[in-house]
């Protein structure tokens, strides 16, 4: 349950007294975290559950592994606890679809490639001697996962589409039905969660300044981050990223997976718990798939 902006701000106090607030933003679109910007200089992220907490500890181990490797900025926690994280703002607009769309080729080519260089960095992360060992992401990426979710779709979703409806998710199902070792992939750390809001441009030159949020971060597909890039920006914008990222190529074909099959998880999600956000979560999205 997400704290008042009292609260909040008696906790911002208590971790910096010293700090003369002139600017308090709370981002209000955070699930797992309460977050406040402070002057646009500060980010607080408070859990908001014992979970939410845990996943805090484990996100700071990430940002901590990967920090040398990843060449844009990443948060970088200056103070924390159990149950928050304090790092420095990270200046930048998200990158929206639109804003991509407006871009000339040279300017869509150079954004492109340096996502693929960071998600080829972040992929190719050395993971075999991490100590603690780093959990699954939660993103789902296994076989036994997505059985279980087309499942839900079935009983749930299936009943309220039209038959055109249905055939389309019978089709984006098929790949995984027909084929047992669809989800064959060698594990890698990935991000989870790549959206626009955490994915960070420079107004000035059009450049990508950060990446943020890692909280649902862990091992996985690398194909997965992928497949959210292609349901937010569209398959043309992703495949220039193979000039950063060697053999892209042969993730496509279940990076086209995850791109489609989560908007029917989410519709499957909004159902099952009773959560209308997960409705509207797919719109703005692209609608740029090669099949």
């Amino acid at each position: 349950m997400s704290n008042s902006p009292e609260l909040l701000l008696k906790r911002v106090q208590c971790i910096l007294p010293d700090l003369e607030i002139e600017q308090f933003d709370i981002n209000e679109e955070g699930l797992i975290n309460d977050v406040v910007i402070i002057n646009h200089k500060y980010v607080f992220r408070f859990a908001k559950t014992e979970q939410g907490a845990a996943d805090l500890i484990r996100e700071e181990c990430i940002l901590k592994l990967i920090r040398p490797t990843i060449d844009v900025n990443i948060p970088t926690p200056k103070y924390h606890d159990k149950d928050y994280m304090v790092y420095p703002f990270i200046e930048g607009e998200p990158l929206l679809l639109d804003r991509i769309r407006r871009w000339d080729e040279i300017t869509q080519g150079r954004m492109a490639e340096s996502l693929g260089s960071f998600l080829f960095n972040l992929h190719t992360t050395n993971i075999s001697q991490t100590k603690p060992e780093l959990h699954a992401t939660l993103a789902p990426v296994t076989r036994e996962r997505w059985l279980k979710i087309y499942g839900g779709i079935k009983e749930t979703v299936y009943p309220l589409l039209w038959k055109h409806q249905v055939r389309w998710a019978e089709g984006v199902f098929d790949c995984m039905l027909e084929n047992e070792s669809f989800f064959e992939y060698k594990p890698a750390l990935i991000h989870g969660d790549l959206r626009p809001y955490h994915i960070l441009t420079d107004n000035e030159d059009s450049s990508l300044n950060g990446v943020i949020d890692f909280g649902v971060a862990g091992i996985g597909d690398p194909a997965s981050d992928f497949g959210t890039l292609i349901n937010t920006y569209g398959e043309s914008f992703v495949v220039k990223m193979m000039n950063t990222y060697p053999n892209l190529e042969e993730l496509m074909p279940r990076a086209r997976f995850y791109a489609q099959a989560l908007e029917l998880q989410w519709a499957w999600l909004g159902l099952e718990f009773k959560e209308n956000f997960w409705f509207i979560a797919h719109l703005g999205c692209a609608r740029d798939i090669d099949s």
